[in-house]
């Protein structure tokens, strides 16, 4: 079901027909729903992540409608999802009426997941000379099939049909401006939004289109203005309220971004992305456990077949590691691998192990990691950058110096190490190398230097004037590093 649709299960008519079937469940009398009532009901316990009740639903549906067409897409569409694809096409085949909408648009999808673009166009093409019912939404539901499978060619032409049929149609121009966001064309899609919201200040779907084109521009504060004008008009919108977790999230907002994801598991639990996001919030947030447990609910609702599989594999890793079990994150740093057979799991290796104190493996397997290395200077940085995190910053110099001496002048990487190696000094205790370095920084990469020595700059001081300020405060920062100087893995 289309994110558009999911406010239909905060209307009354559903919450009364879910109300009949939840006390029939519990042992009152048997009640009569139309299939795709119950298909309704279904579908509304598949996003609560209820399987077995949703499952316990459709069998209910098809007891009461033997070979009815929603229940049989529903099971066939399970199928697929979980990647039996010739289960799905069992249950399709039986269908008794193939020119169904239903059936036509789930056999097409099958084919595009199969990757058998050529013959799904020719299905569609097939089908439409057959379907006289409404031909200008036909092509609106193929255009909208072939965009959310990437095939934007396909998408372009059946959108320009359908808007050719009915140039006016408000849901044809929206698919229009989604389709220029996910072409990179934003200002344009701005453009045909505020005109669609001018018709329609009220148009629940052009403003979070509006907030997405913001979102994908990286202009967060106007995607949250979009996201907040969707929320007036129905709080319970779950892609506005996707939305505005998503960009407190890229905002850094972590804390803000865990209550809204919290807000939107309330009532929607389906897809395991948000579930990666907030465990990515919590793990900012330093609450490792509660992240895993989100992280943990990601991977269990991905079944292995997420886009996003490696993310959420890496970030258990990580979570695990935090947590004290270098067993489990290796674990899962080898599922990464599987995915990704060119990730640099050496240098993931060494990290959790160093963090978790067997520091002589560690190091290993970062040696390990720059030997196997084709570009040297990125693979001492990023040795050094996990050291400098495991707050062993007498043996991040070296390999900082490194890529200090070998990347080009123009290497983000190379500008990066000014600020790393000024923080490395500053905890070794070697106060005239920080302050080199830090002088360096401060002109060659300030964003970097706010990251690494943050925490040391007063709020009222400006990162341009912070070298000003240490020099006029030595003895404070003369004094950070004494307990790590002869410490070659710092406290």
């Amino acid at each position: 079901m289309p994110t558009e649709d999911l406010s239909y299960f905060h209307e009354d008519e559903f919450k009364e027909k879910l109300a009949l079937y939840e006390q029939m469940v519990k042992g009152g009398q048997s009640v009569y729903l139309e299939a795709d009532e119950l298909t309704d009901i279904a579908e509304y316990y598949l996003i609560q992540n209820k399987k077995q009740e949703a499952t316990d639903c459709i069998q209910y549906a098809l007891s009461l409608h033997p070979g009815s067409i929603d229940p049989l897409i529903f099971l066939a569409r399970q199928k697929m999802f979980d990647g039996d694809t010739e289960g799905a096409k069992t249950i399709s085949d039986c269908i008794t009426d193939q020119h169904d909408r239903e059936v036509v648009f789930f056999n097409a999808e099958l084919l595009l997941r199969e990757g058998k673009e050529g013959e799904a166009c020719a299905y569609l093409e097939k089908m439409a000379e057959t379907d006289d019912e409404d031909p200008a939404m036909y092509a609106y539901d193929t255009a909208v099939l072939f965009l959310d499978y990437g095939y934007m060619e396909e998408a372009a032409q059946w959108g320009q049909k359908a808007l050719d049929m009915e140039p006016e149609n408000e849901k044809f121009l929206r698919f229009k401006a989604d389709f220029l966001i996910a072409s990179n064309r934003l200002q344009e899609a701005e453009r045909l939004l505020d005109t669609l919201l001018d018709r329609n200040p009220y148009d629940l779907n052009a403003w979070n289109s509006l907030g997405e084109a913001y979102f994908v521009g990286g202009n967060y504060p106007k995607t949250l203005e979009a996201a907040d004008f969707a929320l007036a008009i129905d709080e319970h919108d779950a892609q506005a309220i996707l939305l505005k977790a998503n960009c407190l999230f890229q905002q850094q907002q972590y804390e803000a971004a865990h209550k809204t994801y919290t807000r939107y598991f309330e009532e929607y639990k389906a897809n395991e992305i948000p579930y990666l996001f907030d465990g990515a919030s919590l793990m900012a947030m330093g609450a490792h456990a509660e992240a895993l447990g989100q992280l943990l609910n990601a991977e269990e609702i991905a079944q292995g077949f997420s886009a996003e599989q490696q993310h959420i594999y890496a970030n258990i890793s990580e979570a695990y590691s935090k947590l004290g079990n270098p067993e489990k994150a290796l674990e899962y740093i080898e599922k990464v691998k599987e995915i990704q057979p060119d990730y640099d799991v050496n240098l993931y290796k060494g990290h959790i192990l160093l963090e978790n104190g067997r520091k002589e493996e560690g190091l290993a397997y970062y040696d390990e990691y720059v030997r196997q290395s084709q570009t040297p200077s990125d693979a001492h940085f990023f040795v050094g950058v996990s050291l400098v995190e495991n707050n062993a910053y007498q043996e991040a110099i070296p390999h900082l110096a490194y890529t200090l001496r070998h990347a080009p002048e123009t290497d983000e990487n190379g500008r990066k190490t000014y600020a790393y190696l000024s923080l490395c000094f500053l905890q070794a205790g070697q106060y005239s190398d920080f302050l080199s370095f830090l002088k360096a920084a401060g002109e060659k990469d300030p964003a970097s230097l706010e990251y690494t020595i943050g925490r040391y700059i007063p709020e009222e001081v400006e990162v341009k004037d912070f070298y000003q300020y240490v020099l006029s405060h030595a003895e404070i920062f003369k004094k950070i590093g004494e307990g790590h100087r002869d410490s070659p893995i710092g406290k």
